[in-house]
């Protein structure tokens, strides 16, 4: 099969166009034929379908998109395209040959051929090169990485054109290669090589005064648009062409007067310009835009929080539009201007324009712009808004064809003026190589690094450290460049380890301006021009971490838990317009798609501000309010919640981990240990999933709580309880046992009867069903007297369990039955799903498996996926577990890798047990009893260490299914693999499973 990437991605087998499956699939298709061969991590795969928004489902979704492509690809005559090889999937070698490949062959025999003095083949081998392409590379593929790679490929493909045009120049200058050579020049004028390869076409033709011609309008075409002089090579070929004595030289063009009728722009006197000639990344979409809006807008503002780089990008923009402006550019720096009345006099002598008698400087500037078109760039507005904004106003109203480009903190809020946030570079997704220069901040700092240090490299092991240091730093340029500064006198390593304390780290000395020293200094020029109110509630706002809500903001800023008004935000809807205002002045950034809409603090703002704090007093007071208000709003997602907002308010939990995380950091180390005890108790089903960090604010919430403090200990016991499932289910029961009897002590029968309810559960686990049918029995007699219709359909499903476990199918079936009504009824979608589960597993031991595979379908669509992550694996392992029962072995195949997946990555060791013996049965079933013998010898250390038994209803199988695989395996052979089994560590044994894969032509 032949995969063309070089161009609009198709496939062709035996000259047949093969059909493939459209939008992200074809990403997926493109990403593994750039890597073929090599297999591409899921991880990699997802970052190059959705870029940063992907979704929760999105490692699900690549399965599926995977599965249709090799629905697409194979066939029965050629081996499987897409493998699964660990950490992700592989386009086969064998079965798929790309033009990629095929270009990349040919350019290296090339070379190789041009090495060993044979001109003329290495040319022909070039050319085949060349004629893979069809257009751009993935050309048509919505995806930024993709787009960043074709970049580079583009970048490769015109070194070759240049390579190969050389060559067939070495052979001579024939009139159709100096044709093409002078077209390429044209559509690439910053390409210092095509310049020499067509000065010496010109030479070579006898053609010597076109030849310097051509040096002048190549000279022409660098400053223009990059303020550089041409290169030594090219210099140097200049002056040989001159040596030659053909022709006289061209004299050098002088540098235009300043004053409104000359073009081009004019830095002012600090020499600016200087930063328009470093290189920008990832701002050339934004370049494009910003021109064309700047030459058909008459007032275009850019904004962005301190350090953004607005400068850097209001001078290439003004570069790319000036030619559109026939009467000039000017820019003019205000940095330097320390009061608002100087600001037409700025202007005035950046244009060379004077007073003259009997006018005011205003006049002047009015007077001798004219009617001219032209663009003005005012830079760095926001310590003299008001008077920009006045002078913008005036000479926008009076000078028809002038256009102007601010840069500033902060719109100017003058009449028709366009703005446009400038935010950070997007930042690497991974550590790896690839990742740091797949994204504009690793290039960046890359591309500063090898400046200050031409040795420096990108290798395995800068690549790391680089990454931590381009996302600690949030992308924003100014900390790049500073970073980048520290690295003669520091490792980058070392860097990295202190980047944390990124305003102590990015400070450098004699730079210029001064608030460019450091990013301290740039964000405190932001600070002085803030009023008193602005700057309080900027650092009250510092306790967020992660973002935050209006509603949030208006909670915790300045409440003191009095009246609206009190505090440094004043009302309500004050600390609303100064959250809005410090957005205005970009120490705020805003993310108005969120719903509701999120702001936050970048993390160099965060800690100026949480200093200012600091010095000013209030944080204390400020950590009580955030963790208070953070304790409110996860209180309202335990039990007693309405049936339709649970699920909704989990996810607000979940985007509110970073603020979680610090309120209960702050409340169990130093502070008011109320607030954090209650949210490790409110929040027991989140760390279920997270069971090492929610046992972690489990114990340090019982070491803040006396002994005799019954009532607060109980919650946090009840929630180590359900954390312990996933790990230690001895631990679980004893911790629902002591919860149960301090309930018992205050009174809190709910709670009691909860905790007996889990205990039932957990001995079902535990092999002891009998014993867990009983409990189950003793709570639901007081529940059916006195409790509610949903308490009691609960109680019901917990004696389901119990009588499953038993063997008691159709008791068990009956009590399900009589719960799903009462959820049904409710619109409870939790207490749904947990009855579909129990009912899948009824189905399952009736030996029913496609009815259980489709109960367990609907257990999977009532749960809250992604909120409920304990539940969720639990449902998913067994869900894997009735496909392949039921025959769909390649989809609980890859069902079951994801499983195994999320119990090595968060430590789930109860669902692991019951994903490893499905895993068995896999390779049993696929013919390789050796590897089930040894998952089947991996899964017993895992039984004891979690008490994870199997029930009476489960022990037949498990022993008719051991049986059948040591049967098929000779004495020596079984006992290697029961050895090696038994020897695994649990997450020896869970990447064991992984690496047995979906695809049988991968296993080991």
């Amino acid at each position: 099969m032949e995969l063309k990437v070089l161009g609009p991605i198709e496939a062709t087998d035996r000259g047949e166009t093969v059909p493939l499956p459209g939008g992200r699939a074809r990403t997926v298709l493109a990403t593994l034929a750039l890597h073929h061969g090599n297999a591409v991590s899921v991880e990699r795969l997802v970052a190059a379908a959705w870029g940063d928004d992907a979704p929760a489902t999105a490692r699900a979704q690549i399965q599926a998109m995977v599965s249709a492509l090799r629905r697409a690809l194979d066939d029965t005559l050629r081996p499987q395209a897409i493998r699964t090889r660990q950490p992700g999937y592989v386009l086969s070698a064998d079965a798929v040959h790309t033009d990629l490949d095929t270009f990349v062959r040919c350019v290296a025999e090339g070379r190789r051929e041009a090495a060993e003095g044979d001109p003329a083949e290495a040319a022909r081998l070039l050319r085949t090169a060349l004629g893979q392409w069809r257009g751009p590379a993935f050309e048509g593929m919505p995806s930024e990485y993709l787009e960043a790679e074709a970049a580079r490929l583009e970048e490769a493909r015109l070194g070759v054109v240049e390579e190969c045009l050389g060559l067939e120049l070495s052979l001579g200058a024939r009139p159709d290669l100096v044709a093409e050579i002078r077209a390429l020049a044209a559509s690439h004028p910053l390409r210092e090589t095509v310049h020499r390869l067509y000065m010496t076409a010109l030479r070579r033709a006898g053609r010597h005064a076109e030849a310097l011609t051509a040096y002048q309008d190549a000279r022409r075409a660098l400053s223009d648009e990059l303020g550089v002089e041409p290169g030594p090579a090219l210099r140097a070929l200049y002056q040989e062409i001159l040596a030659d004595g053909s022709t006289a030289p061209l004299p050098e063009p002088s540098a235009p007067r300043p004053g409104p009728s000359a073009p081009g722009v004019r830095p002012g006197p600090s020499g600016r310009d200087q930063a328009a000639r470093a290189p920008l990344f990832g701002r050339d979409r934004d370049v494009e835009e910003l021109a064309a809006l700047v030459t058909a807008r008459r007032l275009v503002t850019l904004v962005g929080p301190p350090g953004i780089g607005k400068t850097s990008l209001s001078l290439v923009v003004a570069q790319r539009a000036g030619a559109d402006m026939p009467d000039g550019t000017w820019v003019v720096e205000l940095d330097g201007v320390s009061r608002p009345d100087l600001v037409p006099a700025a202007v005035a002598a950046a244009l060379g324009v004077p007073a003259g008698p009997g006018k005011t400087l205003t006049e002047a500037l009015t007077a001798g712009l004219g009617q001219r078109t032209a663009l003005l760039v005012l830079d760095n507005c926001e310590h003299v808004l008001d008077a920009c904004a006045d002078l913008a106003d005036t000479l926008l109203a009076r000078c028809g064809g002038l256009h102007l480009l601010a840069t500033s903190r902060e719109p100017l809020a003058v009449t028709g003026e366009t703005v446009r946030t400038v935010g950070p570079l997007d930042v690497p997704s991974g550590d790896s190589a690839e990742a740091l220069l797949g994204s504009a901040a690793g290039r960046m700092l890359m591309d500063r690094a090898a400046a200050r240090l031409p040795a420096f490299t990108v290798t395995d092991e800068t690549a790391p450290p680089a990454a931590s240091v381009c996302r600690a730093t949030e992308g924003v340029p100014l900390a790049l460049e500073l970073v980048a500064a520290q690295l003669r006198a520091l490792p980058l390593a070392e860097v990295a380890n202190r980047i944390d304390r990124q305003l102590e780290v990015l400070a450098r000395r004699r730079a210029r301006p001064a608030r460019h020293s450091s990013l301290r200094a740039a964000i405190g020029w932001s600070h002085q021009l803030l009023t008193g109110r602005e700057q309080r509630v900027l650092a009250e706002l510092s306790v967020f971490a992660g973002g935050f809500t209006l509603h949030a903001a208006e909670a915790v800023v300045g409440r003191g838990g009095g009246p609206a008004g009190r505090g440094p935000g004043g009302s309500a809807g004050g600390v609303r317009e100064t959250v809005r205002d410090l957005v205005d002045r970009s120490l705020i950034v805003a993310d108005p798609d969120a719903r509701p809409a999120r702001y936050r603090l970048l993390g160099a703002v965060r800690e100026f501000a949480e200093e200012q704090m600091a010095l000013t007093g209030g944080a204390e007071a400020a950590r009580h309010r955030h963790a208070a208000y953070y304790r409110s709003l996860t209180g309202r997602t335990g039990t007693g919640t309405p049936p339709g907002d649970t699920v909704s308010m989990r996810r607000e939990v979940r985007q509110e981990m970073a603020n979680i995380r610090a309120a209960l950091d702050w409340s169990l180390g130093s502070g008011d240990s109320g607030p954090g005890v209650d949210l490790v108790g409110t929040l027991s089903w989140l760390w279920a999933g997270l069971p090492r960090e929610g046992l972690d604010w489990a114990r340090r919430a019982l070491a803040r709580l006396e002994p005799e403090a019954p009532a607060a200990r109980r919650r946090v016991l009840y929630a180590m309880g359900l954390i312990s499932f996933s790990l230690d289910l001895g631990d679980a029961a004893g911790n629902f046992q002591e919860a149960a009897r301090l309930a018992g002590l205050c009174g809190d029968v709910v709670l009691q009867l909860e905790a007996f309810a889990q205990l039932s559960v957990v001995r079902c686990l535990q092999g002891r069903a009998a014993e867990a049918a009983g409990i189950a029995e003793a709570v639901l007699a007081p529940v059916l007297a006195h409790g509610s219709e949903v308490a009691v359909a609960e109680a019901r499903v917990a004696l389901a369990i119990a009588r499953c476990g038993l063997g008691e199918l159709d008791e068990a079936a009956e009590q399900l039955a009589r719960a799903e009504e009462v959820f049904v009824r409710s619109g409870l979608r939790e207490g749904l799903a947990t009855t579909r589960w129990a009912q899948a597993e009824v189905a399952y031991y009736a030996g029913d498996p496609g009815r259980a595979a489709a109960l367990s379908t609907a257990a999977l669509d009532d749960t809250a996926l992604g909120d409920d992550l304990f539940a969720t694996v639990c449902r998913r392992a067994q869900h894997a577990r009735n496909l392949h029962a039921a025959g769909e072995r390649r989809s609980a195949a890859e069902g079951l890798a994801a499983v195994l997946r999320d119990c090595a990555d968060e430590g789930l060791w109860m669902p692991a047990v019951d994903a490893l013996a499905t895993a068995a049965r896999r390779e049993a079933d696929a013919g390789r009893p050796q590897r089930a013998a040894t998952l089947l010898a991996a899964v017993e250390p895992l039984r004891a260490s979690t008490g994870r038994r199997p029930a009476a209803v489960e022990q037949p199988l498990l022993d008719a299914f051991e049986r059948r695989v040591h049967a098929e395996l000779d004495e020596a052979v079984l006992a290697e693999a029961q050895k090696r089994g038994a020897a695994m560590t649990t997450e020896q044994a869970l990447r064991y499973a992984i690496g047995a894969g979906v695809d049988p032509d991968t296993a080991a």
